[in-house]
C-alpha cells in the first residue's frame, strides 16, 4: 500500500522536488514495463511545467538565499549567547556581570530564537539587536566582552534577510503565484492518478516490480512526510508553503 504524501503541507521547493524524485522513480523502474506510461507522462508534463514557472518566477533562487542568510543568523545569535553564557563564568566581577546581563537580554525573547519562524525570527532580531545598540548599559556590557561586532553582525545579517524575505513575498504575490497554484493542483491530481494505476495494476498483476516501486515511493513519501513532522516539532523556518492544498492530502 502506498503511504499518503502531506502535498498541503510541503513548502514549494519541496513539492517541487517532491515531484522530481518521484518521476525519476518511475522512470527508473521502467513506466512502460509497468503500463504507467499514460499517467507517468501527465505526471512528468505537469511537473515539468511548474518547475519552469518556479524558476521564471525567480523562487528557486530566493529560497536558498534566504536558507543561507538564516543559518548565518541562526549561528551569530547562538555564538553571542554561548559567548556570553562563558562569561557568566568568569573569574573578575565585572565581565561576569556583563555576560549575565546581555544573556538575561537575550533570553528575555527566548532561548532559542533560531527554532523561531522565519517572520518571528526577524521581529525578534530587530528588536534584540536594537535594544542591544541603544541601551546605554549593554553597550557598555558588550565593550566589556568585546562582543560589539557579533551584534552588528547579526543587525547586518537580518536587515539582509529581512530585504530578501519581502522580496519574496513579491514574487509569490505575483499573477505568477496564481499559475503556481493550477500547476501545483494538476501537479498533485496528475500523481494521485498515477499512485491509483500503480495500485490498480499491484492488485490485478502483483509481482515483484510492482512491490519494488511501491517500497521506492514510500521511502521517497517517508521522507519529505519526516520533514514536516520535524517542522512540526518546533523547527519550521520557510515561507514558501503550498497554497489551496488540504493539510492532508489523500494519495489515491
Amino acid at each position: 500500500m502506498i503511504k499518503t504524501a502531506l502535498l498541503g503541507r510541503y513548502r514549494l521547493h519541496e513539492f517541487v522536488q517532491f515531484m522530481a524524485n518521484t518521476v525519476m522513480i518511475v522512470k527508473q523502474h521502467g513506466a512502460d514495463k509497468l503500463k504507467l506510461s499514460s499517467p507517468y507522462l501527465a505526471l512528468l508534463q505537469n511537473y515539468e511545467t511548474l518547475q519552469q514557472n518556479y524558476k521564471q518566477n525567480n523562487l528557486s533562487e530566493l529560497t536558498p538565499q534566504l536558507a543561507r542568510l538564516d543559518a548565518q543568523r541562526d549561528q551569530a545569535i547562538i555564538c553571542l549567547r554561548k559567548i556570553c553564557d562563558g562569561y557568566t563564568n568568569h573569574y573578575q566581577e565585572k565581565p561576569q556581570a556583563a555576560g549575565k546581563q546581555i544573556l538575561a537580554c537575550i533570553d528575555k525573547y527566548g532561548s532559542k530564537l533560531y527554532h523561531l519562524n522565519y517572520s518571528a525570527e526577524t521581529a525578534v532580531l530587530n528588536n534584540l539587536t536594537g535594544e542591544l545598540q541603544t541601551n546605554p548599559e549593554y553597550i557598555s556590557a558588550l565593550q566589556e566582552m568585546h562582543l560589539e561586532n557579533v551584534v552588528n553582525e547579526i543587525r547586518t545579517i537580518n536587515t539582509e534577510f529581512e530585504k530578501l524575505f519581502v522580496q519574496r513575498l513579491e514574487a509569490l504575490s505575483q499573477p505568477q503565484g496564481d499559475s503556481n497554484r493550477k500547476l501545483i493542483q494538476l501537479t498533485s491530481e496528475t500523481y494521485r492518478s498515477l499512485l491509483r494505476n500503480v495500485e490498480a495494476h499491484a492488485t490485478l498483476t502483483p509481482s515483484e516490480q510492482y512491490t519494488s516501486l511501491i517500497s521506492h515511493l514510500n521511502e521517497n513519501i517517508e521522507y519529505f512526510n519526516l520533514i514536516i513532522e520535524r517542522r512540526k516539532n518546533g523547527v519550521e523556518t520557510a515561507v514558501d508553503t503550498i497554497p489551496n492544498e488540504p493539510t492532508d492530502t489523500p494519495s489515491v
